[in-house]
């Protein structure tokens, strides 16, 4: 997590001037086509909210709503940038945003689905009380509409978020079987993803 000394340029400017930041924000709305300019603007909006999330919780509906946007480039940083915000959401925004965020497990843009996967691990390890929800979502993955290339590749990132929790479920055999039924995958990321999670957190 960057420091507030050591963020890049564009971002501290928006710490320092709010047209900046609204202007940056902004940017990540899907009629913006501009790819060189959203990609620049979550480079400095991400290290921003890991550091001085208080800058951005003001513009957490805005940023809620582009889960709803059906532009993958819209909804890609909005999920990096709202999971970097939860450890700091005292006002518990994220739980009237739970649902939209992880309908996108089952994105059609498997690096918006992958990453919703990947980010629950930091969600859950920020708000305990939501892991019972969280885990019934990554576990219920089998039955998403993906093919089973696919599905297993979202399940390897799924996997990902479990080895960041596990010793704090209590859903401990279901994980570790969601787990060996991965070990045997035809998708070569997800078998060694299962290899490693088993190695790391099966007893005996």
């Amino acid at each position: 997590m960057p420091s507030a000394k050591k963020l890049p340029s564009l971002a501290r400017q928006a710490e320092e001037d709010p047209e900046i930041l609204l202007r940056l924000v902004r940017s990540l709305r899907p009629e913006n086509t501009n790819l060189r300019e959203r990609e620049g603007a979550f480079k400095a909006l991400l290290p921003l909210a890991q550091a001085q999330p208080e800058w951005l919780l003001p513009h957490w509906n805005h940023l809620a709503g582009l889960l709803n946007s059906g532009k993958a480039f819209a909804k890609y940083p909005a999920v990096h940038l709202l999971a970097a915000l939860v450890p700091a959401d005292r006002a518990r925004r994220f739980d009237r945003s739970f649902n939209a965020f992880f309908s996108l497990l089952e994105d059609d843009a498997i690096s918006v689905a992958a990453h919703v996967a990947r980010l629950a691990g930091p969600i859950a390890r920020a708000r305990p009380d939501l892991e019972p929800r969280i885990t019934r979502r990554l576990l219920s993955l089998d039955l998403s509409h993906f093919e089973p290339g696919r599905r297993d590749l979202v399940k390897s990132y799924a996997l990902e978020a479990f080895g960041t929790y596990f010793d704090r479920s209590t859903r401990q055999a279901s994980i570790l079987s969601f787990a060996r039924a991965m070990s045997t995958s035809r998708s070569p990321r997800a078998a060694r993803a299962a290899r490693v999670f088993l190695k790391a957190h099966a007893q005996g």
